[in-house]
This record gives structure tokens, C-alpha cells and sequence, in this order.
């Protein structure tokens, strides 16, 4: 397996310019700011979870190569559990993320956590 050394946000731009797309193209497609996508390529912000897909789908990478810089297979039951697989992606943003970016995964990370809790347990 390669691990590539590049940043959420490096492997973000490298993906653009493959594709030979600049920044307001995917932001057009996302539906989402231009300054959005600069701020992401920059590492002051990521993409949610549901954006992220649709951006590796747009580019045609995968949401692990986008997230953790490898093609790695999923642990299972990575894709069986669709808020499994959002936590996954949000600790890999955290992991070389800073303070603020931490901060905001986490909160995502504890809403979610809470939702679960909340649909086993039959309250809301």
C-alpha cells in the first residue's frame, strides 16, 4: 500500500488539476462557494461527508484517496454502516487537522454519535 505525504487539501488540488477543472468548476458542481473550495485546498476547512462523495465522484477518485491519501479497502463494516463511514471520514480529517477543524469534526462526530443513540433507544 502507497501512502501518499499530501494534505486533505493537496490531494483536493492535485484531483482538480487532473481533471484539468479549476476551483469554481467543482464549486459550481457542488453547489457550494468558490472561496469554499480555496478554503479546503488551503486547510482552513473540509467537506462534509456527503459533499466529499459527491466531489470524488465528480473527480473520479475515491473518498479514500481523497480522505486518507491510499486506495486501501474499507475495514468492514465500513460501507454496511453509513454512519460508520461517516465518523471513519471525519477522524481522517482530524487526524493532521487544525485546532478549529478538530473542534467541528467533533461536534459532527457527537451529533451523529447522539442520532444513533437516539434511534436505539426509540427517543428523538
Amino acid at each position: 500500500m502507497y501512502v501518499m505525504e499530501q494534505t486533505y487539501g493537496e490531494r483536493l488540488a492535485a484531483a482538480l488539476k487532473l481533471r484539468k477543472l479549476k476551483q469554481a468548476d467543482l464549486a459550481k458542481q457542488l453547489k457550494i462557494a468558490q472561496t469554499a473550495v480555496s478554503k479546503i485546498i488551503n486547510g482552513a476547512q473540509y467537506l462534509d461527508f456527503d459533499l466529499a462523495v459527491k466531489a470524488c465522484e465528480i473527480l473520479e477518485i475515491s473518498l479514500n484517496w481523497l480522505a486518507y491519501g491510499t486506495d486501501k479497502e474499507p475495514k468492514q463494516p465500513y460501507y454496511r454502516d453509513p454512519e460508520r463511514q461517516r465518523i471513519e471520514y471525519l477522524m481522517s480529517i482530524m487526524e493532521k487537522a487544525e485546532y478549529p477543524l478538530v473542534i467541528v469534526a467533533m461536534e459532527e462526530i457527537i451529533e451523529i454519535r447522539f442520532k444513533d443513540s437516539a434511534a436505539k433507544t426509540g427517543n428523538r
